[in-house]
């Protein structure tokens, strides 16, 4: 049996709306899905999206795909 491969990426929550960030034609949208969440490839790059369009707090979550 083969191990599974797994890659790591990051979701964000925004904190006051329960909304995740997705893209949106070149910007950034929200969606209450997190099935259509943007997925981040570095921790790094989510926390300085969330920073920028999460004013209230953000949950930044590890999903694997």
């Amino acid at each position: 049996m083969r191990a599974h491969k797994y890659e790591a990426k990051f979701i964000v929550q925004d904190k006051e709306s329960a909304l995740f960030l997705m893209p949106v034609e070149g910007d950034v949208g929200f969606t209450p899905w997190a099935h259509e969440a943007g997925r981040f490839d570095g921790y790094a790059e989510a926390i300085d999206t969330a920073a920028l369009n999460c004013h209230e707090g953000f949950f930044v979550v590890i999903v694997l795909q």
